[in-house]
């Protein structure tokens, strides 16, 4: 399984540095456009996002972290540091399965 980031131009840097190969993205068509170009590759893929740009596609990443196999969806704060509105992975896993634990 190969990783690929899909991230503002800092982070693409950064993760080139040590060899894992990105995409930069300037705003949500060209995250979506980028991700589902990857979904349709087939590819056995972790896909490594910030959070801010997730949170210009949400949906589509919910979509794909949740209804794809692959690639797997994997956030990261960005440049920027942690944004405190995005989602908890316990609140992702409770909309998804719809059960309190």
């Amino acid at each position: 399984m190969d990783f690929h980031v899909v991230a503002d131009e800092d982070t693409v840097a950064g993760f080139r540095y040590v060899g894992i190969p990105g995409v930069v993205v300037r705003n949500a068509t060209e995250a979506e456009a980028e991700l589902d170009r990857l979904v349709q590759s087939g590819a056995e893929l972790i896909v490594i996002t910030t959070e801010q740009v997730a949170n210009t596609v949400r949906e589509k990443v919910n979509a794909i972290r949740f209804g794809e196999a692959l690639p797997i969806m994997v956030e990261i704060p960005g440049p920027e540091g942690s944004s405190e509105e995005s989602p908890s992975l316990l609140k992702i896993i409770r909309e998804a399965v719809g059960i309190k634990f």
